[in-house]
């Protein structure tokens, strides 16, 4: 099949990841892949370092509506006979959409166009937006939350909205010999003798890491060994914020901030235990990690989160925005041993049915299906 893929993303987040993945994985069962994607962006850096075969085509659309990207885009179809179009991000809808109406509307055949959905907002309720994203063949969603919002907005069916849940390689996780958690904590600079809660995810308010500050200090009394490391890249404001938190409640030294962190499975591995601490998430690529790493796991009972970690089995399940309830969890994880193996071993259960290659397979069956429909 001749697959290409939409991503304009410029930062290399977790949906830049999952494309960067299944273009991979793709590559390697025989497809053709295209991606159209910022020339300059660190997804399209990555694929050109990667070795992944590949054509970059730099068509990133200015917004929604942009018709010149859309005539460009539908000109690329034509010229690479391409198959199944895939979108990722709902700026590129609209876009994917209108240059296959541009193609039907010519008399031409049109490929079978994929949207994914990775975030748990609502779409626009439009009667015009669905009449227009009309073309989609399927809608694939990270997980039933996502979708459930997805169906409701667009007002489609469960067979056009399909859940296919984000994925982890889990081998990437495993320390190579010689590495160990002391050796990862000189290197992070966290101290060897604390208990050590890492949050890996980037600093923003909704992600949660002020309701950790304020545990952490609510938990002093009960856990004092208790150390907060905090990873990822932050917005300036809120940062400053949570440095200022830290301060007034005299934890500058029971908190690290790391900044933006390349090597996350020497940093999982560095920490005793993992909190998620987010409002909402649409699914939680960084549960999967801290499985995958071995790690037990606290997340905010919320949205994917919720649906994805099974209180007391795969994790601990508190309730976002309450302080007292985290400091009660990061409590327990810190002075009970057998809960912190217990989910660990959930967790690892858990974790081997996001395997790469069942999500992949998945995806590409639907492709195939829709080949019966758009051949050229």
């Amino acid at each position: 099949m001749n697959i290409l893929h939409i991503n304009p993303g410029r930062a290399f987040g977790g949906g830049e990841r999952h494309v960067l993945e299944l273009v991979a994985a793709l590559a390697a069962r025989g497809h053709r892949l295209h991606v159209a994607a910022a020339a300059d962006g660190a997804l399209a850096r990555r694929l050109r370092d990667s070795g992944i075969s590949h054509t970059l085509h730099p068509v990133v659309a200015r917004q929604a509506l942009d018709v010149g990207a859309m005539r460009r885009l539908a000109a690329l179809l034509e010229r690479h006979r391409i198959d199944i179009l895939h979108a990722h991000y709902a700026r590129d809808y609209p876009v994917a959409a209108g240059a296959v109406r541009w193609r039907r509307w010519r008399g031409k055949l049109a490929p079978a166009l994929f949207l994914t959905r990775h975030h748990y907002a609502p779409l626009t309720r439009s009667r015009l937006y669905r009449w227009w994203l009309g073309v989609t063949e399927r809608l694939i969603a990270v997980s039933g939350y996502v979708g459930g919002k997805a169906r409701a907005s667009l007002g489609w069916d469960d067979a056009r909205v399909v859940v296919i849940p984000n994925w982890v390689d889990a081998e990437r996780f495993r320390l190579p010999p010689g590495v160990d958690r002391q050796s990862c904590r000189q290197r992070f600079g966290l101290p060897e003798g604390a208990f050590v809660v890492g949050c890996l995810n980037r600093l923003e308010a909704n992600k949660g890491q002020a309701t950790l500050l304020s545990a952490l200090e609510a938990a002093q009394g009960l856990a004092p060994r208790l150390h907060l490391a905090l990873a990822g890249s932050a917005d300036t404001d809120y940062l400053d914020k949570l440095r200022r938190q830290a301060d007034a409640a005299g934890l500058t030294a029971q908190v690290s901030f790391l900044g933006f962190v390349e090597d996350a499975p020497g940093f999982l591995a560095a920490c005793d235990a993992v909190a998620i601490p987010s409002l909402d998430e649409a699914f939680s690529l960084g549960a999967l990690e801290a499985w995958a790493a071995g790690a037990p796991v606290a997340v905010s009972d919320a949205g994917g989160l919720a649906e994805l970690v099974a209180h007391e089995e795969t994790g601990l399940r508190v309730a976002p925005l309450d302080p007292g309830a985290w400091a009660d969890a990061l409590r327990r994880l810190a002075g009970d041993a057998d809960l912190r193996r217990r989910l660990a071993e959930g967790g690892r259960r858990a974790v081997r049915r996001y395997a790469p290659e069942r999500a992949v397979a998945a995806v590409e069956a639907l492709y195939r299906a829709a080949l019966t429909r758009h051949q050229w």
